[in-house]
Formats: structure tokens, C-alpha cells, sequence
């Protein structure tokens, strides 16, 4: 069984020799966007009244700002059949964003899993992974969801008063931060025991809720190493944000430049390596991986 040092090590290894692991992610991006543009027209087309509103006119701020008042006094004022139909759009957006993304989760994980089997990938691999597992990782991640959002018991206590009440009583205004502190707390705890879900539900072939009981199993056996290789992935990802924060200058455009490259450096190296170690990590503690029968390039 490899140590965690080893695994990183060699896991970056297999990254460098199959930097096409990185498609499934830039694919997911081009996806998203791709369902939101015809979105974005519809529910324009839905909730704002082009007709008094000739946006090529708007020339200056105070312009704008009387548009934007126009929609907002347009939308406040929307019937009951247009605001079903705007929920509609937005609940439909967000189940394909949410396919599209848990088709590409699964893809990528499949290979990775292709490539420290074999030593290499290809896009098969994806699109096989991808088709097996996205209706069963879509639903996983609902079901993550509705355990995160059972966080927000711990903002009860506080949200049961009135607001202006809130802001007179410096101990209701306690009792808020507390709340907060411990639905963040909760949220962090459920993404370091949780992380794993994607990889049991494919590499397993497991279901929505076996895959989430699977997560929470392999972390009460191997803790440390979840928590290591959680932290190493959250500190280069905070890394790469404050590399790009503070070259951005505050005003111009200088800034737009660099974070387009920390947002590209996001998604072609950070996530498919560390795609490549969460799946190294649970193959190996599953007996999965015979290391001594993998090519590792290293």
C-alpha cells in the first residue's frame, strides 16, 4: 500500500504523461455554456418586454439604469403563468447543468482510472464512463445536496425571530454567528467525508445512496490520508486564486488577462491531477491497484 507522499508523487507521474485527462473538464465548461446561451434567450423572451425596451439605444449609464428599472419594475410585476414559466426555465437550466456536469464527472474518472491501469487514455474511456454512471452520479449529487442544505438547522434557532428584532438583541445576533459558523463548519466537514462519492459510485459501480455510504465508509478507515490529500488539493486551488488576486490590480484591465490563465491552469492541470490522486487514492486503499503490475512513469 503506498504512503500518501508516494501517492501524490506518482500520481502526478501518470498526470504528466496523459495531459488529456483535462478534456472531460474543459468539455464540462463548453457544455455549460453551450445550455445557457438558449436559456438566457428564452428567459429573456419570457420575462422582459423587448418591444419597449430597444437595448442597441442604451449609450450611457443613466440610460442603463433606467432600463435596468424598467425590467425590474417589468418583472415585479409579472403574472402568475409568466413566474411558473420563468421557475420552469430555471429548475430545467439547473437539472442539465447538473446532467451535463455529472456525465463529465464520471468520464473523467474513468480516465483516470484508464490511465493508471494502462499507463495511458484515451476519450473511449470517457464517453463509456460517462454513459454507464451519469444518471446515477446526477442523482448522488442531488442526494449531497439535500444533506448539505440539512445544515441550515443550525440557522433555525435565529431565523425564527424577525429581522429588526435580530438587530436589537446583540444575543440573537450571537446565536446568528454561532449558527453560521457551525453551517460552515458542517459544510466543510461533509465535503472532506463525502469526497469520494464520485469515485466509489464509478469505480465500484455502485448506486446513488451505496456510493454515499461507501464515501463515509472509506473515510472512517483511512481519515488521514482523506484529510492530507484534501488539504493539498484546497491549498494549491487557494493558491492559484491568490497567485491571480494579487497581480489583478484594482482598477483596468490588466487583471482580466491573468485570471483567465489561473482559470485555465484550474481546469487543465489542477482538477484532472487532482481527478488523478482521489482516484489513485481510492483504488489503492481498495486493493484495486496493484501497484507493483501499474506502468507508472515514474
Amino acid at each position: 500500500m503506498e504512503d500518501i507522499g508516494e501517492l501524490i508523487s506518482k500520481g502526478f507521474g501518470v498526470w504528466r504523461n496523459n495531459l488529456n485527462l483535462c478534456i472531460p473538464f474543459l468539455l464540462s465548461i463548453i457544455a455549460s455554456m453551450l445550455i445557457l446561451v438558449p436559456f438566457l434567450a428564452a428567459f429573456l423572451m419570457t420575462s422582459v418586454p423587448m418591444e419597449n425596451m430597444n437595448i442597441t439605444t442604451v449609450q450611457n449609464a443613466q440610460e442603463m439604469e433606467e432600463l435596468l428599472t424598467q425590467m425590474q419594475e417589468y418583472l415585479g410585476n409579472l403574472e402568475e403563468g409568466r413566474t411558473l414559466q420563468i421557475t420552469a426555465l430555471f429548475l430545467a437550466l439547473i437539472m442539465l447543468l447538473f446532467l451535463a456536469s455529472a456525465f463529465f464527472t464520471a468520464g473523467a474518472i474513468g480516465m483516470a482510472r484508464q490511465a493508471l491501469e494502462k499507463g495511458k487514455s484515451d476519450i473511449g474511456a470517457m464517453w463509456s464512463a460517462g454513459k454507464m454512471h451519469f444518471f446515477n452520479m446526477f442523482l448522488a449529487t442531488l442526494l449531497m445536496g439535500i444533506l448539505t442544505l440539512a445544515g441550515l438547522i443550525f440557522l433555525l434557532p435565529a431565523l425564527g425571530q424577525d429581522l429588526p428584532s435580530l438587530q436589537e438583541d446583540p444575543q440573537a445576533m450571537g446565536v446568528l454567528a454561532i449558527g453560521i459558523l457551525l453551517f460552515i463548519l458542517y459544510i466543510l466537514a461533509m465535503s472532506v467525508i463525502l469526497v469520494t462519492m464520485p469515485y466509489a459510485l464509478v469505480l465500484e459501480g455502485l448506486g446513488p445512496m451505496q456510493a454515499i455510504l461507501a464515501a463515509i465508509n472509506f473515510f472512517r478507515y483511512n481519515k488521514f490520508d482523506v484529510v492530507i490529500l484534501w488539504l493539498v488539493v484546497a491549498a494549491l486551488s487557494m493558491g492559484l486564486q491568490m497567485i491571480g488576486s494579487a497581480f489583478s490590480p484594482g482598477e483596468g484591465t490588466g487583471g482580466e488577462p491573468l485570471s483567465a490563465i489561473t482559470g485555465i491552469l484550474n481546469l487543465a492541470v489542477l482538477a484532472p491531477l487532482s481527478n488523478v490522486w482521489w482516484t489513485r487514492l481510492y483504488m489503492n486503499r481498495k486493493g484495486m491497484l496493484k501497484v507493483d503490475e501499474v506502468k507508472d512513469p515514474w
